[in-house]
């Protein structure tokens, strides 16, 4: 069985601003190009380069190489992952990894704790996930639990941080007692505004 080469590129290229590749990224097909891969070290983040690229050329396959497991939940990799295979249906292509100890432990403050385990609970989420199942529960590497019934769907309650648990506020601004709003009780921030 004979197989086409695939001729990958790195992006963004680190020699010009993102939204000035545009072009040189929708020229990439006809340069015999078939992949754009991106990565998270120190510069754009794994997933931003691939979605601008997206819109910009039809003709190439899309992949993280690697997206990091430790400094990005699994449900906030789900979430990157499903957006860019929406910007390239069949086209897009999800590499994650442990990346490194000076990544993980030294630049973001994160215990690179049982590698293993947390790859292999972190797939498993994602496989659910990216199926469209809810997933929550225990794995060993972590926890997924789902918001409370009273507030899936709602954006932005009271202290505006998702899933905080406290009641959305009126559109006056007011409780639904008419008085002033006080802090939020779980997270202790002021309605409808984010912590500095």
């Amino acid at each position: 069985m004979e197989s086409t080469p695939r001729w990958g590129i790195t992006l963004p290229l680190r020699s010009m601003p993102l939204p000035d590749q545009r072009d040189l990224v929708a020229a990439l097909p006809d340069l015999g190009y078939t992949d754009a891969w991106s990565s998270e070290v120190n510069g754009a983040d794994a997933f931003t380069p691939l979605a601008a690229a997206a819109l910009w050329t039809t003709g190439l396959r899309f992949g993280t190489a690697i997206a990091g497991i430790y400094t990005r939940g699994p449900a906030l990799l789900a979430m990157n992952a499903a957006t860019c295979a929406s910007l390239a249906p069949g086209r897009f292509v999800l590499g994650i990894g442990t990346s490194s100890p000076v990544i993980v432990e030294d630049w973001n403050g994160l215990k690179l704790d049982r590698p293993y385990q947390r790859a292999r609970d972190t797939l498993r989420f994602l496989r659910a996930a990216l199926a469209g199942e809810k997933v929550s529960g225990e794995f060993d590497a972590f926890a997924s639990i789902r918001p409370p019934r009273s507030h899936r769907g709602s954006p932005w309650p009271t202290c505006g941080r998702a899933w905080c648990g406290s009641p959305p506020p009126s559109r006056t601004g007011r409780s639904p007692t008419g008085s002033p709003p006080r802090t939020c009780r779980r997270c202790a921030r002021w309605p409808g505004r984010t912590a500095s």
